[in-house]
């Protein structure tokens, strides 16, 4: 079997098990692999994956990203036994690269002031979005995908039916953001069920490029790091220094990995030192 049916059925079958964008970030893996060595999927080595780790390391990617092509490579290889594709895993015994577990980075009060700032009077999308992210904590890929159906007006709630590894959940939300959302739907025109649209496509939902790209341009304006998810992990830190248990904002953040657990239980004692110290 040749490489490009393989990963079409890899993908037909994945689509229904894995979020979207987790395929589509494997296929890239699985891609660039079999692009570097210019060899059938069937015949890649444990040699080859670990040549091209290595390359990847030597070019500048960092672990993690490493980490996530190793976890796609595994998953598809997987498959591939699963299915009588190959004869041996060549992924399954690869040991993942060494992570720093860095502290989640998010702004301070000052930062996220000056970013609010920065966007007023320019397109309604990107005000209201910058206070969705901060009040709710949910993903670009979540953002993206959200309904109007998905918005429960009377609590101040939000469904996210398609988490990662398709987890749904409840978000709430603040008044400050109810208003700058509803303010923003008047605007928009009512033909896509999509809550945030693209500024050229109205009939389709925002991009999560498009967003990334206009948070470059704030980052570039205001001197410092500004992301997507530097806005999750601020929505994190905030409910920390309120005084909220760790278990529920990891509950409001879809997350139940060990490692995540740990990063946050790190950015919660983070948070909380840092009220402490605004007080004494």
């Amino acid at each position: 079997m040749k490489s490009e049916e393989c990963l079409k059925q890899f993908c037909f079958e994945y689509q229904f098990q894995l979020d979207k964008e987790s395929v589509k970030h494997y296929l890239c893996a699985i891609k660039q692999l079999i692009e570097y060595t210019g060899r059938n999927f069937d015949v890649i080595t444990k040699r080859d994956i670990r040549q091209w780790l290595g390359y990847l390391a030597e070019i500048g990617y960092k672990p993690w990203t490493i980490h996530s092509k190793l976890t796609g490579l595994k998953t598809f290889y997987r498959y591939c036994m699963e299915e009588g594709f190959v004869s041996t895993n060549p992924a399954a015994k690869i040991p993942f690269p060494a992570q720093e577990d860095k502290l989640p980075y998010y702004l301070n009060l000052k930062q996220l002031s000056q970013l609010r700032e920065l966007v007023n009077g320019r397109l309604p999308e990107e005000r209201v979005i910058i206070e969705v992210l901060y009040a709710t904590g949910i993903r670009i890929s979540e953002l993206s995908a959200m309904k109007k159906e998905d918005i429960y007006w009377t609590g101040r709630m939000i469904k996210i039916p398609k988490g990662k590894r398709k987890k749904g959940r409840i978000v709430p939300f603040t008044r400050k953001c109810e208003i700058h959302l509803k303010a923003y739907l008047e605007t928009r025109p009512n033909g896509t069920p999509y809550v945030f649209i693209g500024p050229r496509n109205k009939d389709r939902p925002i991009h999560p490029d498009t967003v990334g790209q206009w948070f470059r341009a704030y980052a570039r304006e205001l001197g410092f790091r500004v992301t997507p998810h530097a806005l999750r992990h601020t929505f994190a830190a905030t409910l920390a220094k309120r005084g909220m248990p760790i278990h529920c904002i990891q509950t409001l953040l879809g997350h139940e990995e060990p490692k995540q657990t740990r990063l946050y239980a790190r950015l919660y004692s983070d948070a909380r030192k840092e009220m402490y110290d605004e007080y004494m």
